[in-house]
């Protein structure tokens, strides 16, 4: 049996091929694939990542099983667009969250409860019953907070509040915003009408960096760190669960939780192409996968 696993947010895409008898398999990556930022460069993405593996593999698409965990997934208008263009080039296809194949790979299908902090943010949990639990991942203009986008967006806030003070900019880390995306009128507004999710994000690094060097810095960290901390309780409750912070702010946000966070903590045991993996090998025996899911 061929196994493709996709894992597609907003930033890259991941996708592996599997030959499940033999353990062989191939691995790329390319662009973006989140179908909430652009719907058609995701499915071009995809595509282009799976007819190269295949080739890669000889064989056909139609012999393979495909498990996808895509950031946008959970909109149901949008899964049901993308089994329609995606579903009729495999034997069989289930398309989930990214959430989701993160949630199974990072502690190989075993209970746990996952922080994914990328661009976006979501929360997931998984008990010993199989019961699944999503919460946040509601999108960058009503939630994701926490996540690299939010934090960017705030950072602008911030930057916005100084140009429009007597004083102008005089925080070090708004400086650098301000080289980066302007700071007057004729430039920023631009800017503001076209930037996307992952424009925001890419000044997520920069406030990191002041850290403890910057006041705004340090008081925008603040308000991170409690809004991860606000995730992570809301979606843990009362179930005594292992935590996994993933995504590309996952390694950096760790230090800022307190204690009683980080004793909660550790390591991912697989990756999302692992969940994709379990995924697929747990229903490949059962009913053709449609593709009809409700995740969130």
């Amino acid at each position: 049996m061929w196994i493709l696993a996709v894992d597609g947010g907003g930033s890259k895409t991941l996708a592996r091929l599997t030959n499940s008898s033999t353990g062989q398999h191939w691995q790329q990556q390319a662009g973006p694939a989140s179908l909430t930022n652009d719907f058609s460069l995701a499915l071009s993405n995809i595509n282009l990542l799976s007819a190269s593996l295949c080739q890669q593999a000889g064989i056909s698409s139609q012999q393979v099983v495909a498990v996808m965990g895509l950031a946008g997934a959970g909109n149901p208008q949008q899964h049901q667009q993308a089994c329609q263009q995606l579903a009729r080039h495999y034997a069989r296809f289930l398309l989930t969250t990214d959430a989701k194949t993160s949630l199974y790979g990072a502690n190989l299908g075993q209970p746990v409860l996952v922080v994914a902090l990328g661009t976006g943010s979501v929360a997931m949990r998984l008990l010993a019953d199989g019961a699944e639990q999503q919460v946040g991942g509601w999108g960058f203009n009503i939630g994701d907070e926490g996540g690299g986008a939010w934090l960017g967006k705030q950072t602008v806030r911030e930057l916005l509040w100084q140009v429009d003070s007597l004083a102008g900019v005089q925080s070090p880390l708004l400086q650098a915003v301000a080289q980066q995306i302007g700071d007057d009128a004729a430039v920023l507004l631009p800017w503001l009408k076209t930037a996307s999710p992952n424009d925001y994000a890419a000044l997520a690094p920069l406030v990191f960096n002041y850290a403890g060097h910057c006041t705004v810095a340090d008081k925008l960290l603040q308000r991170h760190s409690a809004a991860v901390h606000q995730l992570l309780y809301s979606a843990r409750e009362q179930f005594e669960l292992p935590v996994v912070l993933l995504g590309g702010l996952a390694d950096i946000t760790a230090p800022l939780l307190n204690t009683e966070c980080r004793a909660l903590l550790q390591p991912p045991r697989g990756s999302a192409l692992d969940g994709a993996f379990i995924l697929a090998t747990q229903l490949t025996n059962s009913l053709p996968l449609s593709g009809n899911g409700n995740d969130k």
